[in-house]
């Protein structure tokens, strides 16, 4: 493609040069060869100029070349460590996962197997339990059977029966359901010698003589004793069962609600690890996909790149070769010999003539391919170096159209590769700016779950705050309370036993002063006054003395005074028995203070350990939020500047698509019409 560019520009190149020496030619008889000289050292300025142009874009392109695979050697790198990591993390989840589903599993059988013992032995005591009521019925019925017949025989031998067919008349006395149950008795009885046996057993049935009654009667009473012996062991051991059976129940009942909440407790870590699993998967399937489609990008752009240096290389090669070629050519053409050679042979510019019909034809073409490339202009032509190729070629009058033609067609199918790779970058453009849509919204929809997050941690705190303050303020409201409640109690006390004190202390006053007023008005009702020496002594009464009577109406008076002096005392014990009273309800009360505001601290204080650790739990949980909300944050970041620089690498393209389509369409259509009218004129 490079060469047939090359050979086109110079046939272009050498068709003007020789077009404008005809003209020359024509007006002033100008030297053919000087002309044909002067234009192929424009020819070479040219090539030398198009050569540092070239250059200047050749580098412009290998460093966009080194930069764009430095970036995308960096992400493939990062996503190529990302994705052995994830794979590691999937596997240990799902060992994790499977793990605790056989953990939970054994759980669950563990947790059958304990309600499986607890029905069995549920089962299994109810049996022992029957077979226990069962058995002490029937040993019961065996002893009240022996406690009905001992009355009878007592009786026997007490005289109440003639000593003639004595057994036959106690038996008779007896129900017949009761002797059956004797006999069963000493049948089945294991310590009755087989001797006693038959006694007791002819007894029974009417044919032991009279003497033996007492010989039955001892029988009888050992088998009662040994038949309550049996049940009394019975029930000890009934009881020992029942025990044993409640300990058991206690203990699987303890190992039940533990394995439970084992169990839940992994069933939780369980969820947790299917969901993190999930996102693993998630995460592992974009970093491959991204790795797919990083490779795929670095493989054609490096492919690119190492074709446009081929490319290029060939470019300065061809253009070297060419420069030489030229100059090569100029020496010879300006050789002095040659010149004068050429003045000779070349009188006249005849060999510049074309024919007519080949002239029109390449004319027409050319104004085909120059209408379109003004209509579109600079811009709007796609390959506009290729379209200026075509335009020097048919400028040139000797062209050849085969090669016109096979440049034409080799430039649609050019256009047609740039549709298409045009197409191809649109649709990589737009998925990747879906793809990068959607991660935006997925990022932006965390961030904001995660915020709230933050800020419902941050009301927790606040609200578990406020209760703990709260809960610690009624604390110390209730520990005042209880201080002073304990003090105003020992006030009480204290003036409950001041008050105790007083009224003992007035009743002994009171008291000695009944006695002084009784031993003055009813001296038959008192002993000798007593002689004291405590606080109240009475000392100055003097024994014997016999205070005189001034008649009725003092002794009265007296008397008066008497009941007065009682009613005080009664008083006295009145106050005293409320005081008590008192004194016990209030230290009840009090008692019952201290004891519910100690449940209501312990009840507080527990809450409040509680809120803390809640507080402690949700400080973390806020933590942790804030943790992922950055590290999301930062991807976001990413994202969008990932957005940016798709924008600078797309927005030219998906813009301009539809134009660039058209005109490639326009132009395609004008180099087919230009084609046959070439083809037309061969």
């Amino acid at each position: 493609m490079a060469m047939l560019a090359v050979h086109a520009m110079l046939a272009l190149a050498f068709g003007l040069q020789l077009a404008t020496a005809s003209r020359l030619q024509a007006e002033s008889n100008a030297n053919p060869i000087r002309k044909v000289v002067t234009m192929m050292q424009k020819m070479s300025s040219q090539i030398e100029k198009e050569g540092e142009e070239e250059q200047e874009l050749y580098d412009k392109f290998m460093c966009h070349c080194k930069s764009e695979l430095a970036d995308f050697k960096t992400g493939k790198a990062t996503f190529e460590a990302a994705v052995p990591k994830l794979e590691a993390s999937i596997a240990k989840s799902k060992a994790q996962i499977a793990q605790l589903t056989e953990e939970i599993k054994a759980g669950k059988a563990q947790e059958a197997e304990a309600e499986s013992t607890i029905d069995s032995s549920t089962k299994r005591r109810a049996k022992e339990h029957d077979a226990f009521a069962e058995e002490k019925a029937e040993e019961e019925a065996d002893i009240a059977a022996i406690e009905g017949a001992l009355p009878a025989l007592d009786k026997a031998l007490g005289g109440s029966f003639l000593q003639t067919d004595l057994s036959s008349k106690v038996v008779s006395a007896l129900a017949e359901k009761q002797v059956s149950r004797l006999q069963h008795i000493l049948a089945k009885s294991k310590q009755v010698t087989e001797s006693d046996r038959e006694l007791a057993t002819s007894f029974l049935q009417g044919s032991a003589e009279a003497s033996g009654i007492g010989e039955v009667k001892g029988i009888l009473k050992a088998q009662e004793e040994e038949i309550q012996e049996e049940v009394d062991g019975e029930v000890t051991e009934e009881k020992k069962s029942v025990n044993i059976f409640e300990e058991l129940m206690k203990a699987k009942d303890t190992e039940k609600d533990a394995v439970e909440e084992t169990t839940a407790d992994k069933i939780d870590r369980l969820g947790a690890l299917k969901v993190q699993l999930v996102e693993q998967k998630g995460q592992l399937s974009d970093a491959q996909n991204a790795l797919s489609k990083d490779f795929d990008v670095l493989k054609k752009l490096s492919e690119s790149c190492d074709a446009k240096t081929k490319e290029f290389d060939e470019r300065k090669k061809t253009q070297a070769e060419e420069l030489l070629a030229i100059q090569e050519t100029i020496k010879i053409l300006n050789d002095d010999d040659n010149l004068d050679l050429f003045k000779k042979a070349l009188p006249s510019p005849s060999f510049l003539q074309l024919q007519r019909s080949t002239t029109e034809t390449r004319r027409h073409a050319l104004e085909i391919v120059k209408s379109m490339a003004e209509q579109r202009g600079s811009e709007g032509v796609a390959n506009r170096t290729n379209v200026d190729l075509v335009l020097m070629a048919l400028s040139q009058k000797g062209v050849d159209f085969t090669k016109v033609v096979k440049m034409v067609d080799d430039m649609i199918d050019l256009m047609r590769e740039e549709g298409k790779a045009d197409t191809d970058k649109k649709e990589y453009c737009e998925k990747q700016f879906f793809e990068n849509t959607r991660k935006t919204k997925a990022l932006r929809h965390k961030i904001q779950t995660l915020q709230d997050g933050v800020v419902a941690s941050e009301e927790a705190m606040s609200a578990m705050a406020e209760d703990i303050a709260e809960l610690q303020k009624g604390i110390d409201g209730l520990d005042k309370s209880v201080s002073e409640s304990t003090e105003t109690r020992q006030k009480e006390h204290e003036e409950y036993q001041k008050l105790v004190q007083e009224q003992s202390a007035t009743k002994e006053v009171l008291q000695l002063a009944k006695t002084r007023m009784n031993a003055f008005y009813h001296p038959e009702l008192t002993s000798p006054p007593p002689t004291t020496t405590g606080k109240y002594d009475l000392g100055f009464l003097q024994d014997g003395v016999e205070p005189p009577e001034f008649g009725k109406t003092k002794q009265n008076g007296g008397n008066r005074i008497i009941l007065m002096i009682e009613g005080l005392m009664d008083e006295t014990d009145k106050t005293v028995a409320e005081a008590e009273f008192e004194e016990k309800d209030s230290q009840k009360f009090y008692e019952e203070f201290l004891a519910d505001a100690k449940a209501k601290r312990e009840a507080d204080a527990a809450s409040i350990a509680s809120k803390e650790k809640a507080k402690a739990e949700a400080q973390s949980d806020k933590v942790k939020k804030q943790t992922a909300e950055k590290s999301e944050s930062a991807e976001l970041k990413e994202v969008l500047q990932y957005k940016e620089d798709l924008k600078k690498e797309c927005d030219y393209l998906l813009q301009n698509y539809d134009y660039r389509k058209e005109a490639r369409a326009q132009e395609e259509s004008s180099l087919t019409e230009a084609k046959a009218v070439l083809a037309g004129g061969r």
